[in-house]
């Protein structure tokens, strides 16, 4: 079996018998032809006048002949089947207004193939039939009616004067039709041609109809708005006699009457409604078609109130679209919107609907329409109230919490709003959402690093505002959790000081490390000092002695800066102490200082800054020493918790002379002390007798050296006082006092000594 072969082609075929190493002689050539194609780009012509129907096409191949089928549609066996061999073909005259399907089949020999697919097509509508006329002889014009004709789309009457007048009115829905403004006196003939899509039929048979005379001159009439009447002027007839009744006939255009009468010249129609034309003539009697009569005077009273308002909002630009039912007699509408507020808005044309623009939101408005038509105004319609949309939400702020990434949205709530949505919209295009019925709402889940415009839209449950102006605010990295300061040790009165923080899990993010502070407790000498911006969570700045310091950290990424970190308050360490000054008698010496700043405590070593070399630690500002240590070996360092100065030595030495202290208070002098060890760790303190008044009683201090030992005060009665329980290996001073009564005499010179080792 052959297969695929192109239609409408000759063939030649050979059959050849094969084996493995041989082929036959061919077979002797067959020649057949394939089957026609189908006909292309059918096309159909109607002959409106004869009603011939012809159908064209392309042929596509060779084809013996064509058969054309041609079927009136819903009457069964109508088929006629035509055939040719041409690519056209005519048909006897079709049927009218009919509808006809047509199809086409190519013919090759015995072969043919499928027929094309249906083509339909109308035939000339059937010429109307029974034609009926009537005159009017108020509004000269007449009525014609006909029966219905087969295959028609509309109805068109003509009307042909026997002055060559011509008049004519079209239908799409009856049979019946009403020409107008014929005119007065002539001899009309009429026809009736009904249409469709294809063509025009036959004019029907033509009846006559004279018109009504018109003897009596022309007249004039006015309307009086919304007073219901309508005033009727014309003249008398030349030579008419003086009690001639006259009478004003008025056709509606629904077809009602009105009459008034006068033996004058004028008259007033009563009871005239709005929304009608009227057509008004003077006729000398009753017989309004008699030929005493004026020719027709057309006219209409004001339109109504415009009926069926209906009010379509549009959310989106704050619009109204405003619709009614057209009038038959106005010319134009006008719409007028006013708000609560006072604010009016008007639209208007010849259409019967207007969009009012530019409305406020938040607003109720109550509209209107009227009509217009030459000098008078309807009434205004019944009002129709709508609200528009909510304003769109004011006074957007943005909290960003990078603690969970989420951003609070809160605004000035909108009048009559019961929703809100609030949005953040990434470059992506990416956008997140939250809703609330309150002023406020959180969107989740922001993207670290990356910066958002967030809105939020109001919602009255119809209407949506538009969205409030953008607010751009990033989604930026928390500040470090805590911030730590590792101080290095001071050198030339300068201390380095290395910050480090914990990392923000944040993609690119970057730190700043910010310094501000006073120098040596001075409020006017403030510094501020920062970092670079650095991806590093560290950094070291150098700080002068003796500073106070608060330190915080701010981090970034393209999505902003975010907060500073909670504030380390802190101070570098102190400054050397100055002013240094070595003292001493026979027994004890004393080195004593000026304050540094932001120490808490001192230390005096002797030789170099070592805890095996440190001779004495106090919070004050003076230490005691043993007389046998040389003075120029000394250093005092001041300290706090960020770390200890530099030495100090001694600067001024005060060379010591025994006396006695001649200053009195009521006659108490000091007195002199002398200290004996009499065990490792029991000492005599004792002092002359004779040197200080009989009745006077002694305060002795003893003040250890060590911090963690608390000095102590006892008042003796006597020269002499052995102390017992003191610590070995500790340094302690002795002063004596006079007391007597509230007073107490001027110390001792101090007495020094070490204890020795324990048993």
């Amino acid at each position: 079996m052959l297969d695929d072969l192109m239609c409408g082609c000759g063939y030649s075929v050979q059959v050849v018998a094969m084996d493995d190493n041989c082929s036959s002689i061919p077979s002797q050539v067959l020649v057949f032809d394939a089957a026609p194609c189908p006909p292309q780009n059918v096309s159909t012509q109607l002959s409106c006048m004869s009603n011939n129907l012809t159908v064209s096409w392309d042929s596509v191949g060779y084809a013996d002949y064509f058969l054309v089928a041609v079927h009136e549609d819903n009457i069964q066996g109508s088929n006629e089947t035509f055939n040719t061999t041409s690519n056209e073909c005519s048909t006897s005259p079709l049927n009218c207004g009919s509808s006809y399907t047509i199809q086409i089949t190519a013919v090759k020999g015995n072969c043919q193939i499928r027929p094309t697919q249906n083509y339909s097509t109308l035939s000339a509508p059937c010429q109307p039939q029974g034609i009926q006329g009537s005159l009017d002889c108020v509004t000269n014009s007449a009525w014609i009616s006909w029966d219905s004709a087969l295959g028609a789309d509309s109805y068109t009457v003509s009307a042909i004067g026997e002055d060559a007048s011509t008049a004519n009115c079209t239908t799409w829905t009856n049979i019946s039709c009403e020409v107008e403004d014929l005119a007065c006196g002539i001899l009309y003939n009429f026809s009736v041609t009904a249409k469709n899509s294809q063509c025009d039929s036959y004019p029907s048979t033509t009846i006559e109809l004279q018109t009504a005379p018109c003897s009596l001159s022309g007249i004039t009439a006015f309307t009086e708005c919304h007073n219901g009447s309508i005033i009727v002027i014309w003249e008398l007839v030349e030579g008419s006699e003086g009690n001639t009744v006259y009478i004003a006939t008025a056709e509606a255009s629904d077809h009602t009457y009105l009459y008034c009468n006068s033996t004058g010249t004028n008259c007033t129609l009563q009871g005239a409604q709005c929304d009608l034309y009227y057509t008004i003539i003077i006729a000398a009697s009753s017989d309004s078609c008699s030929s005493l009569r004026s020719p027709p005077y057309r006219i209409s009273m004001e339109p109504c109130p415009p009926r069926e308002v209906n009010v379509s909002a549009s959310c989106e630009d704050r619009s109204a679209l405003v619709s009614w039912t057209r009038s038959p007699v106005a010319a134009t509408y006008q719409v007028v919107a006013m708000s609560a507020d006072g604010h009016t808005h008007t639209c208007g044309d010849s259409s019967t609907n207007c969009t009012l623009t530019e409305l406020h939101c938040d607003e109720q408005y109550a509209v209107h329409v009227t009509a217009s038509h030459e000098n008078c105004t309807s009434m205004a319609s019944h009002n129709v109230t709508f609200s528009t949309g909510p304003c769109q939400p004011e006074d957007l702020s943005v909290t960003f919490h990078c603690s969970n990434q989420s951003a609070v949205l809160s605004w000035t709530p909108s009048d009559n709003a019961v929703d809100y949505y609030g949005c953040a919209q990434a470059p992506s295009g990416e956008m997140l959402y939250c809703y609330s019925t309150y002023s406020t709402c959180t969107i989740p889940n922001l993207d670290c690093g990356t910066l958002y415009n967030f809105s939020v839209q109001a919602s009255d449950g119809t209407c949506n505002s538009s969205f409030s102006e953008p607010v751009q605010k990033g989604a930026v990295p928390c500040p470090p959790d805590s911030v730590e300061v590792q101080p290095f040790m001071m050198s030339m009165e300068i201390q380095t000081l290395r910050f480090t923080w914990t990392e923000i899990s944040c993609a690119d993010t970057e730190y700043l490390l910010r310094l501000s502070g006073t120098l040596l407790g001075n409020s006017q000498a403030q510094f501020e000092v920062s970092s670079y911006w650095t991806n590093m969570t560290a950094f070291e700045i150098p700080l002068p002695c003796g500073s106070s310091y608060s330190a915080t950290v701010e981090s970034r990424n393209t999505a902003g800066t975010g907060d500073q970190s909670v504030p380390l308050n802190d101070t570098t360490a102190p400054c050397q102490p100055t002013m240094v000054m070595y003292s001493s008698n026979i027994t004890v010496a004393r080195v004593s200082w000026s304050p540094s700043m932001f120490a808490t405590t001192y230390f005096v070593y002797k030789h170099n800054i070592s805890l095996s070399s440190r001779l004495c630690t106090t919070t004050g500002l003076s230490c005691f020493l043993l007389v046998n240590i040389d003075y120029s070996d000394l250093l005092v360092t001041a300290s706090n918790a960020a770390g200890e100065s530099q030495g100090s030595t001694v600067t001024s030495v005060v060379a010591h002379v025994r006396k006695r202290d001649i200053s009195e208070s009521d006659g108490l002098s000091a007195p002199v002390l002398n200290v004996t060890l009499l065990t490792s760790v029991m000492v005599m303190a004792e002092w002359p007798q004779e040197d200080v008044a009989n009745d006077a009683a002694y305060r002795l201090m003893i003040k250890p050296q060590a911090q963690s030992e608390s000095p102590q005060e006892l008042t003796v009665l006597g020269s002499r006082y052995i102390l017992t329980g003191l610590s070995p290996n500790s340094t302690y001073c002795l002063t004596v006092a006079a007391r007597k009564e509230a007073d107490v005499g001027p110390e001792s010179d101090p007495v020094c000594l070490e204890t020795g080792q324990g048993s």
